[in-house]
């Protein structure tokens, strides 16, 4: 009556609920004003054509193409996420890459016979130096174990083979696994040897005991 259209009651009470929605979660994300104080990492909310407020699409986790790769002579800062039930405190070092070959054999000494890889295999000897640059000791063991992923996707778990020793073809003798872990200033050097597939290029990633990637370093092919 008196030309006033009415709005229906439901979608009143509709668009009333998708504001509080909204305004909650604004108030729980930090979301609006300056959109900084109190924000919690991740996207705002927004409105379905209901009036919902629903979260927005998180972001993909990365990808092994997004680990940063390590090569011979560079340097990478590495960290170790805390683990409060194991007592875990955070650290970081510079981590180098002072040397690395590929072989087949590895010689032994004069009256020893040489390390010989399995078939379809090949060595990978990577020398490192790492230096401690948190206030806490860092663990090098993350350096002794790896993740061996192909150009084609195979992918296995590798662990050092202790009874390598590529000093033979020019590293340190020092197994990185047997030396002392570094504390706050202190650095090392070490070998850590690996066995992985030799039929196609690939790379071995390294992880903290949480599993957060740290690094990469390609491996070729020797076949």
């Amino acid at each position: 009556m008196g030309g006033h259209s009415r709005r229906p009651h439901g979608l009143v009470r509709l668009a009333a609920v998708g504001v509080a929605a909204v305004a909650g979660a604004a108030l729980l994300s930090g979301w609006g004003g300056d959109g900084t104080a109190g924000r919690v990492q991740g996207p705002a909310p927004y409105l379905t054509a209901a009036g919902l407020a629903v979260a927005a699409p998180a972001a993909p986790s990365p990808s092994a193409d997004d680990v940063r790769t390590l090569k011979q002579g560079q340097t990478l800062t590495v960290a170790i996420s805390p683990n409060n039930t194991f007592d875990i405190p955070a650290s970081s070092a510079d981590v180098t890459l002072t040397a690395l070959k590929q072989a087949d054999r590895l010689p032994q000494g004069e009256h020893l016979k040489p390390e010989v890889a399995k078939a379809g295999t090949t060595f990978v000897c990577l020398e490192f130096k790492v230096k401690n640059v948190s206030t806490e000791e860092f663990d090098t063991s993350h350096l002794a174990r790896a993740r061996w992923t192909g150009k084609d996707g195979e992918t296995t778990k590798v662990d050092q083979e202790t009874s390598g020793n590529c000093a033979a073809l020019g590293l340190v003798e020092e197994n990185l696994l047997t030396e002392p872990d570094p504390r706050p200033g202190e650095f090392v050097r070490g070998t850590t040897v690996f066995e992985v597939p030799d039929t196609q290029p690939g790379v071995l990633e390294f992880a903290d005991g949480l599993d957060h990637p740290m690094f990469k370093v390609e491996t070729a092919a020797s076949r």
